[in-house]
């Protein structure tokens, strides 16, 4: 769900429940129920010649909302209109969010179920810090666009919104704060979660807990990117590998973390997919009855969607 330098392609999991000793109280003897997908299936999308990434699917699913390779050079926003699950007719470039010039990189789609579309955009980096971006998505265009604005942008050099990940009704931004340095990192160096809450649909301040709900999540040792919260809150899906030196070995995971209500602490998380940076996996998004998961996938020196239908519902 990531901006990600050059040729580097960077840019959850199970609920621990407390469980008592007390047989009287079955709740808290119950085992959770943990999201479970099948087989991955290749994505069609007529008319598409080119690599496809960080998808997102519409509220609506009829949508669906990618980017082309991410070399923050030429990385554009595009979409593609459903045919059915798997199949989907490319349209092309999504009007009014992309820059006019090279280098550009305008990425990591989000929509909301008021037609309120997110996206990050390096447009005037660094003279601009901000590089979260609203607009209203109609028909195929974005309109109104505007900067983002909240005390969840760091506004220091080096930092920025790498990636975002807005909750259905547009209250909550998960947001990912991930610091850049060329001459010492391959990729971010660091990077962090965080939630804000909605002051309006251009401004976001974190929420005082947000540490706490994500304790669980942010670890120091690891990358993350790519976050998407499912259609009722309890759900959180992101990427993640293990900072350091990025080599042939280096494995990306698809994650979850869950939790039992919309105010609760998430899980430790729980790894649904891994794979070498061979054949890279990242960006997953849910469809809003979370029954489908989309996500990206490296096959064949080519960036592709896929997906997968869950199993437990």
């Amino acid at each position: 769900m990531t901006i990600k330098m050059h040729y580097v392609i960077i840019l959850c999991s199970l609920m621990l429940f407390t469980c008592s000793s007390n047989d009287e109280d079955n709740t808290a003897n119950q085992s959770p129920t943990f999201p479970t997908f099948g087989p991955p299936i290749e994505l069609t999308v007529n008319g598409l010649s080119f690599d496809a990434m960080e998808p997102f699917i519409s509220p609506d699913s009829n949508y669906l909302f990618f980017n082309s390779l991410n070399d923050g050079i030429n990385t554009k926003l595009y979409y593609a209109t459903k045919i059915n699950d798997s199949t989907f007719n490319f349209v092309g470039e999504l009007a009014g969010a992309n820059q006019t010039t090279s280098p550009q990189l305008n990425a990591v789609a989000d929509l909301d179920a008021n037609s309120n579309f997110y996206w990050t955009s390096t447009r005037d980096y660094p003279n601009n810090l901000n590089t979260l971006f609203h607009g209203i998505f109609n028909s195929g265009s974005v309109n109104n666009s505007t900067r983002v604005q909240g005390d969840f942008n760091m506004n220091t050099p080096g930092w920025l919104i790498m990636d975002h990940g807005i909750s259905l009704d547009g209250n909550f931004l998960y947001f990912n704060n991930a610091r850049f340095d060329d001459a010492n990192c391959q990729g971010p160096c660091e990077t962090t979660l965080g939630i804000a809450e909605r002051v309006n649909p251009t401004t976001y301040n974190t929420l005082q807990n947000s540490a706490t709900i994500l304790q669980n999540i942010n670890d120091p040792n690891f990358i993350y990117y790519a976050p998407c919260i499912s259609s009722d809150n309890l759900e959180l899906y992101y990427t993640r590998f293990l900072k350091g030196p990025i080599s042939p070995n280096t494995v990306f995971e698809i994650c979850v973390a869950i939790r039992p209500n919309s105010s609760a602490t998430f899980s430790t998380p729980k790894v649904l997919f891994s794979e070498t940076i061979t054949n890279l996996i990242e960006a997953p998004t849910l469809t809003v009855d979370k029954r489908i998961m989309y996500y990206h996938q490296k096959t064949n020196d080519s960036h592709k969607i896929m997906m997968r239908y869950r199993n437990d519902l």
